[in-house]
């Protein structure tokens, strides 16, 4: 469970005699405390006066904590909208929630206090103290944009903690910049090993013994094919070959798994290495696949997936894009996870004042 920390507005009106413009002390006071309404849940007015700088002429508005200058809404409910927005609800039902509740809200102010918070979730995340990574997680998925097609943005997690890193607005396809942006972020966080799905885009960005494949999605693919390749064969009248595909995914899923290529595998490519023609080739192509990378495949303890970067890419990013006709901007599309990755808490509190 998180707690969050919401701002809170003073009833007491604190005098700042630092001018903003020129941080000389001793500001003269310019004119009386007067009210004026602003929207909250527990007070409906606050005091604030005007203040004089003697040397540069410079006059400022004085007001308690928890108002921004020019607010009508105090922080509290703009962290209340942010929050209730990254948990699930639409910007109209953000609003029809507050306003329920008896204070002032739109939709659109609503979408512009998120991507406020968003982008000083993202700065906050980026000027932060650089965490030094073992595992570094990648993966890429496609980012709904209003009025365009075909973009993408990358991921980059830290395994081991299920931590986000950092986001990249680049497409899997384009491997130029997937290996620019991998190579970087790998320097940047000393990360010791590279840990990514089977797509060609990230082989050769780091030596083989720094990149390990997803054991998850390894075994997913392969035995997805050697089943479909076990109802061909027998279709076929190959019993006996239909049968080793069925051997062989009892293989692939047997546990404690081997860090070598087994014996069992080892004979089964040695006995279908001369095929070449039908079904019994594309048998070869899968038996040599899996003896190729079967050592490549995370095998060490603990997770020897590529999990937490997907639970990032879903909590962060896909519930909310999945809801909605597409982000506006790079803007906003960037930022999002990186709020949502704040407003998970670190070490269960999380505090809204930083990012309103």
């Amino acid at each position: 469970m998180v707690n969050y920390l919401f701002p809170s507005v003073s009833s007491a009106l604190k005098l700042e005699r630092y001018c903003p413009h020129c941080n000389r002390a001793n500001a003269n006071i310019h004119s009386g405390i007067h009210y004026r309404p602003i929207s909250d849940l527990k007070l409906s007015g606050i005091p604030q006066r005007r203040m004089k700088c003697p040397f540069c002429n410079t006059t400022w508005t004085v007001r308690p904590d928890g108002i921004g200058d020019g607010r009508q809404r105090s922080d509290m409910i703009i962290s209340f909208g942010v929050l209730l927005y990254v948990l699930g609800l639409s910007y109209r039902q953000v609003a029809k929630v507050i306003r329920a509740s008896g204070c002032k809200g739109s939709k659109s102010s609503i979408e512009r206090d998120v991507a406020a918070a968003g982008q000083k979730a993202r700065q906050m995340h980026l000027q932060g103290p650089r965490m030094r990574v073992n595992i570094l997680g990648v993966d890429g998925t496609g980012a709904r944009m209003a009025g365009k097609k075909g973009a993408g943005v990358l991921f980059f997690v830290d395994v081991q903690t299920g931590k986000l890193i950092c986001v990249e607005p680049v497409k899997e396809a384009d491997s130029k910049k997937v290996r620019q942006h991998v190579l970087k972020v790998m320097r940047e966080f000393g990360a010791e090993q590279l840990r990514t799905d089977e797509l060609s885009v990230y082989e050769g960005i780091v030596p083989e013994q720094q990149h390990t494949i997803c054991l998850a999605h390894w075994l997913k693919n392969k035995c997805r094919r050697a089943w479909q390749l076990h109802r061909q064969l027998k279709t076929e009248g190959m019993l006996f070959e239909a049968d080793d595909m069925l051997d062989l995914l009892k293989l692939l899923h047997a546990e404690p798994r081997s860090a070598v290529v087994p014996a069992e595998v080892e004979r089964k490519v040695r006995r279908y290495i001369n095929c070449r023609h039908g079904t019994l080739w594309k048998v070869n192509q899968l038996l040599q696949h899996i003896e190729r990378t079967w050592e490549r495949v995370s095998s060490e303890e603990g997770d020897r997936t590529n999990n937490a970067t997907e639970r990032v890419i879903g909590l962060t990013y896909k519930i909310r894009s999945k809801t909605m006709r597409g982000f506006k901007s790079w803007d906003k599309v960037l930022s999002h996870p990186y709020l949502s990755e704040y407003l998970q808490g670190n070490d269960v509190i999380c505090d809204l004042r930083k990012v309103v």
